[in-house]
């Protein structure tokens, strides 16, 4: 399943944004989107950002899917 995931930028080259996610560097454009620093969340979707969030909504939304990848594990295993 595809989904759009937020992430933290981790840095900031011409026009691409390195994202941390799951604790690995993923390269994102920068073109659809403006005013984006280093330290922000964002909402990305293959490879473009989608929108700047801010943290609080970052943070639930990756507890909630961090819950349903957990079912989804046990269900797995069942």
């Amino acid at each position: 399943m595809c989904r759009a995931t937020p992430a933290r930028v981790q840095r900031i080259e011409g026009d691409t944004a390195w994202l941390v996610l799951e604790g690995r560097p993923i390269p994102a454009t920068l073109a659809t989107t403006e005013a984006i620093r280093v330290g922000d969340y964002v909402l990305h979707y293959a490879g473009l950002i989608l929108e700047r969030l801010e943290a609080p909504e970052a943070e639930s939304i990756l507890e909630a899917l961090a819950i349903l990848d957990a079912a989804g594990q046990e269900e797995t295993h069942a």
